[in-house]
């Protein structure tokens, strides 16, 4: 009788050998070796798996973080997202327009929740589009937010000098 590796070896050469002329009449033993699945079929079925849907709701992190949490390398995230038609991952995007709502919300004056609506809207649209680019209104106001922080910066380091008695009122 055939030892237990001898029929492993017979059943991974199946495709080979018919396993009527390698045992001779004798019923093997049925052993079930490895996955029933070839590696590369796993990974076309993982990547399959990521829809657009899931996808886009990491478009607010690092692509590296983003498929960790997907269950996925940075490279088939990468290759997954080119076919669905993501060119480049838009969380550099994603950030800025976070950051320049944060420094809205900062500088809370009257009038500032139209402001807010509209970044809030334009991120929804990256999330739909990441293709789009940030529109000229979203890049002045991000340039008047830059301009807003420095004067901040500058008067609060001021007050700070003259407070030491180093500055000139």
């Amino acid at each position: 009788m055939a030892s237990s590796n001898t029929i492993r070896r017979i059943y991974a050469m199946k495709d080979v050998y018919p396993i009527s002329d390698i045992t001779d009449g004798v019923n093997p033993i049925h052993v079930q070796v490895g996955s029933q699945t070839p590696p590369s079929n796993r990974i076309r079925s993982k990547r399959a798996a990521l829809t657009y849907n899931h996808v886009a709701e990491k478009f607010t992190m690092p692509i590296s973080v983003a498929a960790k949490e997907l269950g996925v390398s940075t490279s088939t995230l990468k290759y997954r997202c080119r076919e669905l038609g993501i060119p480049y991952w838009p969380y550099l995007k994603m950030k800025s327009l976070a950051t320049l709502e944060s420094s809205v919300l900062g500088f809370a004056r009257a009038g500032s929740q139209h402001i807010i609506r509209h970044i809030r809207e334009e991120m929804e649209a990256i999330m739909d589009n990441p293709t789009l680019k940030i529109s000229d209104e979203t890049k002045d106001l991000m340039y008047r937010m830059y301009e807003l922080k420095k004067k901040d910066e500058e008067e609060s380091h001021r007050g700070c000098l003259v407070k030491l008695g180093m500055g000139i009122a």
